[in-house]
């Protein structure tokens, strides 16, 4: 059937239309995906890589420096040589470094960006077991390099919306293609506790975050445990620390007990309140009578090759934590720090904080870490290194001052805007008294406050100890002055019941042994550090608690 004269001319104006739209400035989407269909991944002979029963060291603050070979191949397996893309770059588990994280290819094949005549290499850190290289054409990453409110690519998205993105300026780019390529095996050893707790950054968070790890090597024995997990240590560690963790189980670990020998932990690496810990854990235990019924009994030994360590007398000797460490007077930072050791090397978005980690080393001893203005003043690496392992503190005085800053009875400290009442003074008020416990910590988790290395000073309840009282006894002296503030917290090991702080209050300890741990409320507020004894015997002094 012939279009009418009518409908011809309608049509023709459409065109006509079309036609001027586009020669105003709007170009007509054009189809440009290449013809790439995946990367062929090699490692150079003479690359070490490790075996499975010989395998690279667990690469920290040291990398582990991969050389690649890459090319961008075509549905033929054929080098695509007229691509000149960029691909990403990442392992897994690990990290590549921040700067390597994308790769230029010409002609076809993956360039050093710095020196285009040397092989590419690529600097791997925390991998561990079999590990993987991968490359993918899947564009930048939309929220730091597209966030130009432009269309990039001229697929008429922008931003966020613009997935294909791969060049914030300058001319449009390949879209993506999510082609894929993979890297052979390497072979790194798995992480000890120390890996896990350890990280050589400017931060103090467990390099392993979200990754699901096991551990196996080193001496693992049991020197704790609470209502809702146990405390792990390695006894082989290195002598610097960090080599204890968490085991987070959400109740009492039924049937282990203080001193087993752990063949196996694993779990999900985590953060709580700024401690490293394994959620959703798994563990075997090294005894064969899981049921305690019989006391001696036998062991099956997680290394037969060696005497086993395992028992109450194999449990490491609490290290001694003094005041300068809680205040943070002789914490340094590590020497390792790789952004401190590698020139060049950028901050890891969401993983480093974004500070000058020189600086931070250089850092004076007669300035508290919590006053050093770096943005990793919060990290305590005094502390740090021995947080979930067995400590003491000597010479501790019981806090005898109680103050009731939830003032309006919601069962939380109100700041801010919505702080009517002054409760946030109150809080801070009593934060900053060594021996003032906050009557709402006590009530929820069974923690109260304690001095180290404290001067006498005005009685409890005086008006010169900022409590009002009726009979000041010692008009003008001021409150007891203490070298530290810290936290013991009884709730979960000896129960709710297990300690009565308020008939203890003002009492002197010689010595309090039990596991460190910290709570780090949120930016802007200085982290509380807490002691929590195992037993009634963990004080030592002339009163049993």
């Amino acid at each position: 059937m012939r279009a009418s004269p009518k409908y011809r001319a309608s049509a023709a104006l459409a065109l006509l239309a079309g036609a001027l739209s586009l020669g105003c400035g709007e170009q007509a989407y054009v189809e440009h995906r290449l013809p790439l269909r995946a990367f062929r991944v090699t490692i150079p002979s003479g690359t070490q890589v490790g075996k499975t029963d010989a395998p690279l060291p667990f690469p920290s603050a040291v990398p582990a420096t991969i050389a690649l070979e890459i090319e961008a191949v075509d549905s033929a397996g054929l080098r695509l040589k007229d691509y000149n893309g960029i691909a990403v770059v990442s392992v897994s588990p690990g990290q590549i470094d921040a700067t390597q994280r994308r790769v230029q290819f010409k002609d076809g094949q993956a360039v050093n960006p710095t020196d285009p005549s040397r092989p590419l290499t690529v600097d791997v850190r925390f991998a561990y077991g079999d590990t993987h290289i991968w490359i993918e054409d899947i564009g930048e990453d939309v929220l730091t390099e597209c966030d130009n409110g432009l269309d990039d690519d001229g697929d008429k998205l922008k931003d966020a919306a613009d997935p294909d993105c791969q060049i914030a300026s300058g001319p449009a780019s390949a879209k993506s293609t999510l082609a894929t390529g993979i890297s052979p095996s390497l072979f790194f050893a798995e992480p000890r506790i120390h890996d896990l707790q350890y990280s050589p950054r400017c931060t103090t968070d467990t390099p392993l975050g979200g990754q699901n790890v096991t551990i196996r090597n080193g001496t693992l024995i049991t020197t704790g445990t609470t209502q809702s997990g146990m405390y792990v240590t390695d006894l082989d560690g290195p002598p610097d620390g960090y080599n204890s963790v968490f085991l987070f189980t959400f109740s009492n670990p039924g049937g282990v007990r203080i001193g087993d020998r752990l063949c196996t932990i694993a779990g999900n690496a985590a953060e709580f309140i700024a401690n490293s810990q394994l959620n959703f854990p798994s563990f075997e235990n090294g005894r064969e009578d899981p049921q305690h019924v019989v006391e001696g009994q036998t062991i099956k030994p997680c290394n037969p090759t060696q005497p086993e360590r395992v028992g109450v007398a194999a449990l490491p000797e609490p290290h001694v934590i003094v005041a300068a460490d809680v205040t943070g007077m002789s914490a340094v930072v590590p020497d390792d720090f790789y952004r401190v050791c590698g020139p060049g090397d950028t901050p890891i978005a969401g993983l480093d904080d974004p500070t000058d980690c020189a600086a931070a080393s250089q850092a004076t001893r007669n300035v508290p870490r919590n006053e050093q203005k770096i943005d990793c003043k919060r990290d305590n690496f005094a502390m740090e290194a021995w947080e979930h392992g067995l400590v003491a503190i000597e010479n501790v005085t019981i806090g005898d001052r109680f103050a009731d800053c939830d003032l309006n009875g919601d069962g939380s400290i109100q700041r801010g805007a919505s702080d009517t009442l002054g409760e946030d003074a109150c809080d801070k008020a009593c934060g900053e008294d060594p021996l003032c416990t906050s009557e709402l910590s006590l009530e929820q988790y069974g923690q109260f406050a304690a001095g180290l290395d404290c001067v006498a000073g005005a009685a409890p309840g005086d008006a010169d100890a900022g409590v009002p009282a009726a009979g000041d006894t010692d008009a003008g002296l001021p409150p007891a002055q203490c070298a530290a503030k810290i936290y013991i917290s009884t709730r979960d090991t000896l129960g709710k019941s297990g300690y009565d702080v308020k008939k203890h209050a003002g009492e002197k300890v010689a010595r309090i042994v039990g596991h460190l741990r910290q709570t780090q409320p949120g930016a802007g507020i200085q982290t509380i550090w807490v002691v929590e004894p195992r037993s009634p015997e963990d004080f030592v002094s002339g009163v049993s608690p």
